[in-house]
């Protein structure tokens, strides 16, 4: 165990709820197989490096969209040294006879709120986060999830699913502004900003801006061209300093692209034209995408000018589709199919390199790193595995097995002293035990 007075100073910030289980506990709905360890196996414990250097300080800043933020970083102010342990399960493996399942989950201090599918049909859970159960339960009524993340406004949870869908946070109560709408979304606390990857019988692939009651304010990089179409999964949208960054996946249509607008007035600030492979990240001025132009053979890691798009770097990278490059400490890192690499974000020079395979699918949504900033610890999901890197040198800090049998492992989300991931349909939150005796210790000073 590692000694936590003597690692780091007592966390100012983070919740009460990791602790004390002090979180709202109704549970109005039926608890479909809730959280216990009936559904969970106790995971295997690896290796644990302690962590060395000066004392560190942690927050709990939630983790309140697709990759953390609106920028897409990736990265959370929490710790984790490892080793990890389970506190409690989330498995709607059955409600009311129908086959349902669990697959992005966002967290803060007093709340987490799963998606996923009651069958084919969209489903949002808020949970309490000190014991897994449920708070409220909203169903959609549509009829094809493909497993969105939701994002937090205030007082809202917004999903883009099946539709565009607008859910007060403490009531469930919500409601569906469009039908057919799929991709990502983010928030500048008074719009929602979301992309449209799938053209069924609703508008066409695009993105667009709404009000936080699911109003469209705009629309842009609109495609309306082939009805019933589903362009590869690897675009997304980023936001940072004034500018909104679309990774338009179209396919081979026209529209595929990289563009900035301006956020109020949807004026297109600059376009250029690549095939994204992945989601956007921003930091430093600058634009992370993997992205390939007509004719590679290879995809590349590139740099681009917030400003007006023009190159800053590039490097060739295999396999590394789907999402959002993190950025953490100067770094830009991503998960290829072999190897999990950091760059400098500056120069693109190599910064490290660590031998763990991709195996999570290769579209924008299914996440397989998450950054703790407080502890300077990387989460790399691979295979069954969660692994602690360490994130100056990728050195493995701790891993452990989630499941002996699990086959479909991603979507880690950090959050104070604890780590979420999504394992075959279950939501599990593990926690680190230093971060919770120094949380006890704080809160009872």
């Amino acid at each position: 165990m590692l000694p936590a007075s003597s690692r780091f100073s007592p966390l100012p910030v983070l919740g009460v709820c990791l602790a004390l289980a002090a979180c709202d506990t109704r549970d109005p709905v039926p608890q479909e197989r809730g959280p216990g360890a009936a559904e969970f196996q106790a995971p295997t414990q690896a290796r644990t490096l302690q962590p060395a250097g000066p004392p560190l300080r942690c927050a709990d800043d939630g983790w309140t969209t697709y990759a953390h933020d609106a920028a897409r970083t990736g990265t959370s102010a929490g710790c984790l040294f490892g080793p990890l342990r389970a506190s409690w399960t989330f498995a709607p493996k059955q409600v009311d006879g129908t086959p349902s399942h669990a697959a992005r989950v966002v967290a803060t201090a007093d709340g987490v709120f799963a998606t996923g599918g009651i069958g084919p049909t969209p489903t949002i859970w808020r949970l309490n986060p000190a014991t897994g159960a449920i708070v409220w339960r909203y169903v959609t009524m549509a009829d094809a999830t493909r497993d969105g993340w939701p994002t937090l406004a205030p007082g809202k949870v917004m999903l883009i699913d099946d539709g565009v869908y607008s859910i007060d946070a403490q009531t469930g109560h919500g409601h569906r502004g469009e039908f057919d709408a799929w991709g990502e979304s983010l928030t500048d606390g008074e719009r929602l900003y979301a992309e449209n990857n799938r053209y069924w019988d609703g508008y066409g692939l695009s993105v667009s801006a709404f009000d936080l009651e699911a109003r469209k304010l705009w629309r842009r990089d609109y495609q309306a061209l082939v009805r019933f179409y589903t362009p590869p999964d690897v675009g997304g949208v980023a936001m940072a300093d004034g500018r909104l960054v679309h990774a338009a996946q179209h396919g081979p249509l026209a529209t595929t692209g990289l563009s900035a607008f301006d956020p109020g007035s949807s004026e297109r600030v600059w376009r250029i034209a690549v095939s994204p492979q992945s989601s956007p990240s921003i930091a430093d001025g600058l634009v992370f995408t993997v992205e390939s132009s007509k004719g590679e053979a290879i995809d590349r890691l590139a740099a681009r000018s917030l400003a007006d798009g023009t190159l800053a770097w590039e490097r060739e990278t295999a396999d590394a589709h789907g999402p959002a490059p993190l950025l953490a400490r100067g770094m830009v890192i991503v998960h290829a199919r072999k190897s999990v690499t950091a760059y400098d974000r500056r120069t693109g020079a190599p910064a490290w390199s660590t031998q763990l395979p991709r195996t999570a699918d290769a579209v924008q949504s299914a996440t397989t790193m998450a950054a703790a900033e407080g502890s300077g610890t990387l989460v790399v999901l691979s295979g069954r595995t969660i692994h602690l890197l360490d994130l100056t040198d990728g050195r493995e800090r701790s891993s452990l097995e989630v499941a002996p049998h699990a086959k479909r492992l991603e979507g880690p989300v950090v959050a104070g002293g604890a780590v979420y991931v999504v394992a075959d349909g279950m939501l599990v939150r593990f926690e680190d035990a230093a971060v919770r005796d120094a949380s006890l210790r704080a809160s009872l000073q």
